[in-house]
């Protein structure tokens, strides 16, 4: 009962202690978790655009009036060329240079830096545009407001790159005329991502700017990343290296011998090979019963040449199965055994009979042997 008692006030206890709830954003659910354009995308549709959205690059069609992307995406002459002509004959693209990437977290607090090919920097001079990566005052530009189209537009932008019309002012905005067309550059990617699209004047920029075309057709979404080789192997190729030396290592385990199990310094004992094949011999003699006639030479021989060797020696009236044991090192037992047992009850004594029988012919051809 005291246990009870006992565990009944320490589970109110715990039950009691104090906590602290924390509520932490983690970002949106379903489409909006895969595509940061989504909102974008449907502010353009109610503005009456037909819309289409892709992932990775795709090169414009003459039916499409703009395109939104991410700067990182025009990385070879190949791209920027195609959206060059395409530009010259009144498409106008949005490039989003920081903070534009699809797998970019929102809520993380952290966003590696887009790799920004010669290309891409060779294109906007054409243009008549300046990126640099690093302002140069040092600091990284920031914007409260940005003026397009004779509009003001309150934004909350901030950069690590500044961008500037016909060495202009640099910032975080800048959009010339080419040809028929039009490209703007937009160094803060989040004004038109989801989390912060709503805010400030984001959404009537993003308006303005897709109206200022003068070309109709569709409004189309890249969310992919660049293809950068140098920056695939530096977020990739640690696993790759982990693989290729468990392979490495599983391969010299397999093919060097130093690194597989040690062999035996010498083969087996050629007189264990020797006996192991008398042995099976002897099996398959005995299993044909010929055991009896097999032992009978040698018993007969060894019986004569021990007579005639106790008369030389004089031990003629002597046991003489005790001379024979004697003679050859061996218990009388066995020698008794080795002549006298009518046949072997398996091949394994069978083996030793044999083996006795030979020591017996050896100690009696050679009379100097005790």
């Amino acid at each position: 009962m005291k246990r009870l008692i006992l565990l009944a006030a320490a589970a109110f206890a715990l039950t009691s202690c104090d906590y602290t709830e924390v509520e932490r954003e983690t970002g949106y659910k379903g489409k909006a978790r895969i595509n940061p354009w989504l909102a974008a995308e449907r502010l353009v549709d109610r503005m009456g655009w037909e819309t289409r959205s892709v992932i990775s690059w795709t090169a414009p069609e003459w039916g499409e009036a703009v395109w939104v992307l991410p700067a990182s995406l025009l990385s070879n002459e190949s791209f920027t060329r195609r959206m060059e002509e395409w530009m010259h004959d009144g498409g106008h693209v949005i490039l989003l240079v920081e903070n534009a990437a699809a797998e970019t977290n929102d809520w993380s607090g952290h966003s590696g830096e887009p790799v920004l090919e010669p290309a891409l920097f060779s294109m906007l001079k054409r243009a008549g545009i300046d990126l640099e990566e690093n302002a140069s005052s040092g600091a990284n530009p920031t914007a409260k407001e940005i003026t397009f189209d004779g509009q003001k537009f309150k934004v909350d932008a901030a950069s690590g790159v500044s961008v500037a019309v016909a060495h202009g002012e640099s910032g975080v905005f800048a959009s010339a005329l080419t040809g028929q067309g039009r490209i703007t550059v937009l160094t803060d990617g989040r004004l038109f991502r989801n989390r912060w699209i709503a805010d400030h004047a984001h959404a009537a920029l993003l308006h303005a700017l897709v109206d200022s075309t003068g070309n109709e057709g569709r409004v189309g979404f890249m969310r992919g990343s660049g293809l950068s080789l140098w920056a695939l192997l530096r977020e990739h190729l640690w696993p790759v290296l982990i693989g290729l030396g468990v392979w490495l290592l599983l391969w010299l385990w397999k093919n060097f011998v130093r690194f597989g199990p040690v062999e035996a310094a010498s083969g087996p004992s050629e007189l264990r090979g020797y006996e192991h094949h008398l042995e099976a011999l002897g099996d398959f003699q005995w299993r044909l019963d010929r055991a009896a006639s097999l032992l009978a030479p040698l018993r007969e021989q060894i019986v004569e040449l021990g007579q005639r060797t106790s008369v030389r020696v004089g031990r003629r009236d002597e046991d003489f199965f005790q001379f024979l044991a004697d003679r050859a090192g061996l218990p009388r037992e066995r020698v008794f055994r080795a002549l006298a047992e009518a046949s072997p009850a398996d091949p394994a004594i069978l083996t030793r009979t044999t083996a006795d029988l030979q020591q017996l012919l050896k100690v009696l051809h050679h009379p100097s042997l005790p």
